[in-house]
């Protein structure tokens, strides 16, 4: 599998309220839709490249919401391995599924870091900290 590019279609962020207290709940949510070979790309490569639309959402309960769109382009070797990804798309645990998965989050981990920051919302992941001292 080769990464050929990422193409976002939408990009969303939403804050429902503005006052909020306690503990907030971020749950992360991400759905593979329509797959199909791409006969424009495939030309100039040695394999197929096939196409991935995903949505990859933040949900933060009633308070907002964080929203991408858009579709991965990736080079296959094994067509096998597209065609059992598309017999269960949401619950698939292959390596395809995987690879898609960590390029999405490689690719909009600072857009949604800078959409909480913008929405004053807390990190969805914790930021690094330093410690000093002995281990």
């Amino acid at each position: 599998m080769k990464y050929v590019g990422l193409r976002l279609k939408k990009i969303s962020a939403e804050k429902f309220k503005n006052e909020f207290s306690g503990s907030i709940e971020v749950k992360s949510n991400f759905n593979l839709g329509e797959v199909k070979e791409e006969k424009e790309f495939s030309k100039n490569s040695k394999s197929p490249v096939f196409s991935f639309a995903f949505t990859y959402t933040l949900n933060y309960g009633e308070i907002a919401k964080i929203e991408f769109e858009g579709v991965v382009y990736v080079e296959i070797e094994d067509k096998s391995v597209v065609k059992e990804l598309e017999k269960d798309k949401k619950t698939s645990d292959n390596e395809l599924r995987k690879f898609i998965l960590d390029v999405v989050l490689a690719r909009t981990h600072v857009e949604s870091l800078h959409l909480e920051e913008k929405l004053n919302l807390p990190f969805h992941i914790q930021s690094p900290r330093v410690s000093f001292g002995e281990k």
